[in-house]
């Protein structure tokens, strides 16, 4: 791991629990999607816990760092009731492409001298050998990819500490020992938790028979009428009219358009999804013409499906990788 630092930021809050009933480990190993979302909204996309090859539970987040889509493959290096260190490799995607860099988040909790409990929350981010590469790449310098990068970290940082520690405290709280109900929504397991594979069978049926297929019945059946994209392309309506689309030009500018899907993640109702898409550039697009160029970028995103139907998108493209290939 390099000694250059990108960004490391910490944060501190005061919660109303004594830190005798804290439990951090608990807290982050069971954390809900829905309570993770709910500790920075604009930011949290999906929570999920996988495991090693040693059996080990393995965090699994996607997050926005500012313009980047960031997802991180923590391994805990502790995990107490009053510290957890995590540490992954993680993804980059901007919008100038796919990097890695290394991510340590690190929460401890502290009693106070009036029995309450405090909880700070911090971030590291440390350049890997990959992004140094990047770096030289895009003609970018360490000073000014680390500026950027500690303002989007800090900034992430200031509206995630409260919501985290007020979360965990909430948690200490509950008598059942699991993640309390609060005023924003409902934790109840009493709803049925959605199939993973009938999900991702959902989203994976969108990308082989609508996005590399050309089939709008079926875009039309399996994308709800209230469906909103959150991270449209400008000029485009975050609705399902615009995602039409989107996706009928992509296919008018690249008939043979089609993608390969790396991998997918599902967590209750969302689907993340890590995918590289490929296709001949036979039409106009963005407002070049065509050069019978073969080309491909990469792209994650999430949606979320409900009773059969796609209802929310999230998603980072490479359209800058794109636009250079077309010259």
């Amino acid at each position: 791991m390099s000694t250059r630092v990108l960004s490391d930021s910490t944060r501190i809050h005061v919660v109303d629990v004594p830190a005798d009933r804290v439990d951090i480990g608990e807290w982050l190993f069971s954390l809900p999607e829905a309570e993770f979302r709910r500790c920075c909204p604009s930011d949290h996309v999906t929570i999920g816990v996988g495991t090693g090859e040693d059996g080990s539970p393995r965090p699994i987040a996607v997050e926005m760092f500012g313009d980047a889509l960031m997802i991180h493959h923590f391994v805990g290096e502790v995990v107490e009731p009053h510290h957890c260190r995590m540490v992954s490799t993680s993804e980059a995607l901007a919008d100038e492409g796919r990097t890695t860099v290394e991510v340590i988040w690190e929460l401890r909790a502290q009693p106070t001298d009036d029995g309450r409990c405090t909880i700070s929350d911090r971030i590291s981010v440390v350049p890997t050998g990959d992004y140094f590469a990047f770096l030289d790449e895009h003609a970018i310098t360490f000073e000014d990819a680390a500026a950027s990068c500690h303002a989007a970290c800090s900034d992430h940082v200031r509206r995630e500490t409260p919501l985290v520690a007020e979360s965990i405290a909430r948690l200490a709280s509950a008598s059942s020992g699991r993640h309390a109900i609060d005023s924003v929504g409902s934790l109840s397991n009493s709803s049925p938790t959605p199939d993973g594979g009938a999900v991702k069978a959902v989203v994976r049926r969108n990308t082989d028979e609508v996005q590399g297929g050309g089939n709008f019945a079926v875009f039309d059946e399996l994308f709800a009428d209230d469906y909103v994209d959150h991270t449209p392309q400008p000029g485009l309506t975050p609705d399902k009219d615009g995602t039409r689309l989107l996706y009928q030009s992509l296919r008018s500018a690249f008939p043979d358009f089609r993608a390969d899907i790396h991998w997918q993640s599902s967590d209750r109702d969302l689907v993340t999804t890590y995918k590289t898409y490929l296709g001949t550039h036979r039409g106009a697009f963005m407002g070049v013409a065509p050069t019978g160029r073969a080309v491909s970028f990469d792209t994650v995103d999430v949606m979320r499906v409900r009773d059969g139907r796609i209802v929310e998108h999230w998603g980072v493209a490479n359209l800058l990788s794109l636009m250079q290939q077309l010259g």
